[in-house]
């Protein structure tokens, strides 16, 4: 299920009350709200979600302005726009509708400047450097610690985290010294890691620290010869991981990590110290600031990830083994879910949502990538729809649409979408028609060959075009990232990404058509980049996703003679693995 934390309407008027006083003793315009905490996670719970004390939207992707009065202003993108006007009380949240073209913080930017917003307070640990410096140039800012806000606002306290442990070598490919000599080129160069995923990677360490992730929370400074990783006083570290070769942990206070530093760098000569912009709060920036000279200090945007994005033979043999236990969980889940219709059990959205999980478990995972997406009917037009229901019980006509993912050896997450009919009924014809409008975007996308060097646009609109020609679009990406986190920045296929394609990358192919009132499909397979074996200079995908498409749903008339070859090569592959739905 979603988060059990939740607030009711009147909390958030009066917490936006309080915020809005708070601004007004401060002699500010406004207050910038993020999502993130103080490592500027995509994935925050909900307790820690500063955002949410204001809005009640759940979504894990969100801007908040707070004005010194009248309503506060939620910005968010496509994946949330139904759900963000079901979750807000409209009297308290303008919700700012974002169009595919537009970013989060350049909005806000932009309202900042159209308002003439004169000052605005941010909270310095969960605001990064980079949209820090962007608010810098277009108004005055003045920061706050998260500590001064919690006197205004009753935040959560937070649980105690797990132990970090050090991953077997069957689960964690190359050794963290294997990984530096990657990573660091001069033994004057070093980087200062707050992504807690890098971090991850780089230590062969995980801690499960929040929920639907597998990284642990922690700060790293990076060097030629070895990884000094920061982390609270209470959090507790296995045997194993503080004997890693390479990696030296120490317990210490945030406050206390200047001092720590000052006292590692005297055994080093450093030229350049590397950071992402996006990715360090602007807290830790000034600290760093502190302790290095402008010259040294060098903005490094994405940091590790450009290595980390790029699997290992070794890693990308532990996806697969994940992917194949997440295939069998989810093809199981809509095996019983049909089977349950067939008898006329009665069954809801969320006795699905539940199914996922303990499927999942049955094959080993330790727990979600990310909180399971289950929209049955109309509900599937909700991108991100997180919070089934009891009291929505499946009917046969229904399309559901799940997207689900899990953690497994090694801690790589997984993450797959399926839409599919509850019975063996004729469905609805334009389920049909949007379902197979989808399923050649993923066809086109997932079988195209394209030349080294390739940047995310291009393999878009493989994907795009078949909707596209249908009058219709999608308000996301077409593809992310996947590795230690569900989602990896160091891969990406959308209209306005210039990153290019690369042996070793892991990313989804997940068009989709949504279609407010009446439903969403959304079709979304996992895949490795890999060289072309017959055309010289060329790439190709190879899925890590094999879960046969519902056959009730496709509409063959509707596809091509070799998009008909495709699927049915897919469909061979899946029924050899027992995880086709055709016969």
């Amino acid at each position: 299920m979603a988060s059990s934390f939740t607030i009711d309407k009147p909390t958030v008027k009066k917490n936006i009350d309080a915020l809005q006083m708070f601004i007004k003793e401060k002699s500010l315009d406004a207050f910038y709200v993020s999502s993130f905490d103080e490592f500027l996670n995509e994935y925050v719970p909900m307790e820690n979600c500063h955002r949410f004390y204001f809005t009640g939207f759940t979504g894990s992707v969100a801007s908040l302005l707070v004005p010194l009065v009248g309503r506060v202003k939620l910005y968010v993108d496509g994946r949330y726009h139904e759900q963000a006007e079901d979750e807000v009380d409209n009297s308290l949240v303008e919700v700012i509708k974002l169009k595919g073209s537009q970013g989060l913080f350049n909005t806000v930017i932009d309202d900042i400047k159209e308002n003439q917003i004169k000052s605005i307070g941010v909270e310095g640990e969960r605001t990064s450097t980079k949209f820090f410096k962007e608010l810098s140039d277009t108004t005055k800012v003045e920061t706050f610690n998260s500590g001064e806000l919690s006197n205004i606002v009753d935040f959560a306290v937070m649980p105690k985290l797990n132990n970090i442990i050090h991953e077997t070598k069957d689960n964690r490919g190359l050794d963290t010294i294997d990984k530096l000599k990657r990573v660091i080129t001069s033994p004057e160069e070093a980087y200062f890691v707050t992504a807690i995923d890098s971090l991850a990677w780089i230590t062969n360490c995980r801690g499960y620290h929040l929920p639907n992730l597998s990284s642990f929370l922690g700060r790293g400074f990076v060097t030629h010869d070895r990884v000094y990783v920061f982390i609270d006083v209470n959090t507790p570290v296995s045997k194993e991981a503080m004997e890693i070769e390479g990696v030296e942990f120490f317990k210490t206070q945030t406050s206390e990590i200047k001092e720590k530093l000052k006292s590692i760098i005297n055994s080093y000569t450093l030229s350049k110290v590397n950071f992402d912009p996006s990715m360090l709060n602007s807290a830790d920036y000034l600290m760093l600031k502190s302790v290095f000279d402008e010259k040294t200090l060098v903005q490094k945007p994405g940091g590790l990830v450009e290595f980390h994005a790029i699997k290992d033979l070794a890693e990308i043999d532990i996806m697969t083994r994940g992917f194949n236990k997440a295939n069998k969980a989810i093809y199981n889940t809509i095996k019983w879910t049909k089977d349950m219709v067939a008898k006329g059990e009665k069954i809801s959205e969320r006795d699905i949502y539940n199914k996922t999980s303990l499927e999942y478990k049955k094959q080993g995972s330790f727990s979600q990538s990310f909180n399971t997406i289950c929209g049955v009917g109309p509900n599937g037009s909700i991108m991100h729809y997180g919070n089934p229901k009891a009291d929505i019980i499946i009917k046969e006509t229904d399309m559901i649409l799940l997207d689900s993912g899990g953690y497994f050896d090694g801690g790589f997450a997984t993450d797959t979408t399926r839409t599919f009919m509850a019975s063996s009924i004729e469905p609805d014809q334009e389920y049909k028609r949007i379902f197979t409008l989808v399923l050649k975007g993923v066809l086109q996308c997932q079988n195209s060959i394209f030349p080294e060097g390739t940047n995310g646009t291009t393999i878009d609109a493989f994907a795009r075009k078949p909707i596209f020609d249908a009058g219709m679009n999608f308000a996301h990406g077409t593809g992310h990232g996947v590795g230690i986190h569900v989602h990896e920045s160091g891969a990406i296929i959308s209209p306005v990404t210039d990153i290019k394609m690369k042996v070793g990358q892991v990313v989804s192919i997940e068009p989709g058509i949504y279609v407010p009132g009446f439903g969403g499909v959304r079709i979304e397979n996992i895949a490795i980049v890999q060289k072309h074996p017959s055309v010289e200079g060329f790439l190709k995908f190879k899925s890590l996703v094999y879960i046969g498409y519902e056959p009730k749903l496709i509409e063959t008339s509707m596809l091509t003679d070799q998009e008909k070859v495709w699927l049915d090569e897919y469909e061979a592959e899946c029924s050899i693995r027992g995880t086709s739905f055709q016969g």
